[in-house]
């Protein structure tokens, strides 16, 4: 959710669907906590609405690939990185944490939604900047042959595990350093330099539908359908590199790999003045989001409850806590001095 990249601020020097697809990114994240709102309730209802998260869960692997795309293959100075790349998430997020805390501890009323539970995401990208200057360095010196080497490893061992996972088989064979989030900075490096010999309309025709088949097996894996199948998510959680709940799956490698083809191509450029400050204050938005719910959800959660009505109230509180949060962060962003600390 890093905010600033290439021309900065400046519109014209921005790649357009960098930002559009960290807008993406960003309702999606918004999206996937209002749907956890709903799915530890009732048994039908929740495994339907788990299911239907499946469909913005290519956000957390989009900015990891934003993250390459716009990070690797760069002279980087160890310790301005560090500094720079490490204060940037660090500030606003401890900044949002005292404020969550400060909100949790003065309140007189017990809220059903945790301000403190989506903050596993800071952590992951923590570590994934520090793997960044070594990653690099393979990047600087490899060819595309050796890259795409690397994102054939990391698709094996997407797929070995799931089938490890879904067999119940004891396993020694180590590939947990290429199923982590590693491997989708890689990609998103890659496809962000990779141009493919097909017709642009054949090819974002092909990627909508990589995109809806990938979507669909997701869907199906949840078991709301169907029993789990092999299309069983792995997740970071089960790896020894890294504790996240970033899915490593074939079908979330899929699903995001083929939303960056798919948004490259279409380059829409309608709306920049209004997607940049998005973009630009998604970070802050990420943080945010979690308080503004805390404070919302007991009006939204005591409305009707049928399925085709909690789908209703998931896609308006969506929206809504999608635009409140950016509309609090863009103001906070003008404060003096705490504008720094806020995206």
């Amino acid at each position: 959710m890093n905010s600033k990249y290439n021309g900065g601020d400046n519109i014209k020097t921005r790649i357009a669907y960098y930002d559009n697809l960290r807008v993406l990114a960003i309702f999606g994240i918004i999206a996937i906590h209002v749907f956890q709102l709903w799915h530890h309730g009732e048994k039908v209802n929740g495994m339907y609405i788990y299911m239907f998260s499946e469909i913005v869960r290519y956000a957390v692997p989009i900015f990891l690939m934003l993250s390459g795309a716009l990070l690797l293959n760069r002279d980087i100075d160890l310790n301005h990185f560090l500094k720079h790349r490490l204060t940037r998430i660090t500030y606003p997020f401890l900044f949002f944490l005292i404020i969550a805390f400060l909100l949790s501890l003065f309140t007189d009323k017990t809220f059903s939604y945790n301000i403190f539970s989506h903050s596993w995401y800071f952590w992951m990208i923590f570590g994934v900047y520090l793997s960044i200057p070594i990653i690099n360095k393979f990047i600087q010196h490899a060819s595309v042959r050796e890259i795409e080497y690397f994102l054939a490893v990391f698709i094996i061992a997407s797929v070995f595990y799931q089938f490890i996972l879904y067999y119940n088989v004891e396993n020694y064979f180590n590939l947990n350093f290429f199923a982590a989030p590693i491997g989708f900075l890689v990609l998103g490096y890659y496809l962000s330099i990779r141009d493919f010999k097909i017709d642009s309309r054949k090819l974002i025709i092909l990627m909508f539908t990589v995109f809806v088949i990938a979507t669909s097996m997701k869907m199906l894996s949840t078991g709301a359908i169907m029993p789990k199948s092999f299309a069983l998510n792995y997740e970071a959680t089960q790896s020894a590199v890294l504790d996240s709940w970033v899915d490593v799956s074939i079908f979330a490698i899929l699903q995001a790999g083929s939303l960056f083809v798919l948004m490259k191509h279409l380059n829409f450029t309608g709306f920049r003045k209004f997607i940049v400050s998005l973009s630009n204050l998604s970070y802050g938005m990420y943080l945010i989001n979690s308080i503004i719910m805390f404070y919302i959800t007991p009006f939204f959660v005591n409305l009707p409850r049928n399925g085709f009505e909690i789908c209703i109230v998931i896609v308006l509180m969506s929206v809504f806590v999608f635009v409140v949060s950016w509309v609090m962060i863009w103001v906070l962003s003008k404060v003096p001095v705490v504008g720094k600390y806020c995206s």
